[in-house]
Formats: C-alpha cells, sequence, structure tokens
C-alpha cells in the first residue's frame, strides 16, 4: 500500500512575508518610542548674544597682587540681539581661563565683602533666597530681572581688578587682571588683559549651551 506524504510547513513565500510583516511592526515600534523620546527632549533657546566688557582697571600699588583702590562695576556684558526671550532662572554663563572654570546663576550670591560695584549706577539682581547676584543691569531697568528680551543687556560683574605689572616676586603673574571670588569658592578665579579666555551660556532647563566664544579684554 502506497502511503501519501502530507507537507504541512509553511510555504517559503507565506514565510517572507510574515518575516516582512514582523520587521514592519518592529520598526514602527522603534519609531514611535523615538519620537516618544524627541518630544520629551528639551531645547535651549535659539538666541544670538553681543558680548562686551568693561575692564577700567586702576591700581595705586602695581607691585603686587592685591587690589588698591580699584574701579568699579567691572565686568562683562551680554546683550539679547535676536531670538527667544531668555528666562534669568533658566540660565548660567560659565568662563574658562586654561584649565579653570567658574560658573555663575542666579544661584550664586555676590561676594559682598570683596566686590568692588557702584550701586548708584548699576542695579543688582536678587535671587529668591534675598541674596544679591553677580548678574546686573543698568540702573532703573529691574524689570530685566526676570526676562531678557531682544535688547536687553545684563552684566556679569567682576568681584575686583588689581595691576601688578610692576611685580618683581616671583610668586606674583604680572599683569592687569579681572578676579571672581563668590560667596563660598576656595580660591579666585581670574582673567587677564590681553589674554584670551573662553565663554559659554547655558540654558539649565535643558542643560545645553545657548552660545559659547572667546573674549579678550583690553
Amino acid at each position: 500500500m502506497t502511503k501519501t506524504k502530507r507537507e504541512d510547513g509553511v510555504s517559503p513565500v507565506v514565510g517572507v512575508m510574515l518575516m516582512l510583516v514582523v520587521t514592519i511592526i518592529i520598526a514602527a515600534m522603534a519609531a514611535s518610542f523615538a519620537g516618544g523620546l524627541s518630544a520629551n527632549e528639551k531645547v535651549a533657546p535659539q538666541s544670538t548674544f553681543s558680548v562686551d566688557y568693561t575692564a577700567k582697571i586702576t591700581d595705586t600699588d602695581k607691585t603686587n597682587d592685591i587690589p588698591n583702590n580699584p574701579s568699579k562695576n567691572n565686568g562683562l556684558t551680554f546683550r539679547l540681539v535676536s531670538g527667544d526671550v531668555v528666562a534669568m532662572k533658566d540660565i548660567a554663563i560659565q568662563l574658562q581661563n586654561g584649565d579653570k572654570n567658574i560658573q555663575f546663576s542666579m544661584d550664586t550670591s555676590l561676594n559682598t565683602t570683596n566686590a568692588a560695584v557702584d550701586e548708584t549706577k548699576l542695579d543688582l539682581l536678587i535671587n529668591n533666597a534675598g541674596n544679591k547676584t553677580y548678574f546686573a543691569v543698568s540702573k532703573g531697568m529691574k524689570n530685566m530681572s526676570e526676562v531678557v528680551s531682544t535688547g536687553d543687556s545684563i552684566t556679569l560683574l567682576a568681584d575686583n581688578s588689581y595691576d601688578s605689572t610692576l611685580a618683581t616676586d616671583v610668586g606674583i603673574e604680572k599683569g592687569r587682571f579681572l578676579t571672581w571670588s563668590p560667596e563660598g569658592s576656595s580660591g579666585t578665579f581670574k582673567v587677564q588683559t590681553n589674554v584670551p579666555f573662553e565663554y559659554t551660556i547655558f540654558d539649565t532647563v535643558s542643560r545645553k549651551p545657548i552660545q559659547t566664544g572667546t573674549i579678550t579684554i583690553r
């Protein structure tokens, strides 16, 4: 008696179709997942700033690195020239000089015992703790304390400055400097005239840079 052999397997064509369907489903799921991540990703403001500085460095003793009768209201000024408005509570400015850096935000309190500031010409912004910050605006412009719009300028004040161009001590670097030493910091950050240093404006919400660049004060 002859037995008939039955083939119960799926034909090659159907198998290929099933594989294509599975592949399409997996790709759709991956695209949906990636799209969800992209939608939740925070984006930094698209803003452009011009950068200027004030560096009137006066010192009655140029043989040391101690400020003597320093000029006031030195610092860096950032003017929003185009793009998105920026909330002051959401930005930080980092200065980088070689392997040293320092960062300022509205949470950084001004070292009021050290800072050379003339508050008759500038309004210092106040943080949520009620402390003066390193950010300042022109007198009478305190309405900018929350949002910086196109045409507005924010000054990042320097604590102090000194001139050591006549120093003879080998331990003292010769030059003219702007300095920062915020409350709670362990040292002093400084930049020298005619020596480039870097800055970065960060969006603290997305943790991404808004703008980076190089400054040379003269």
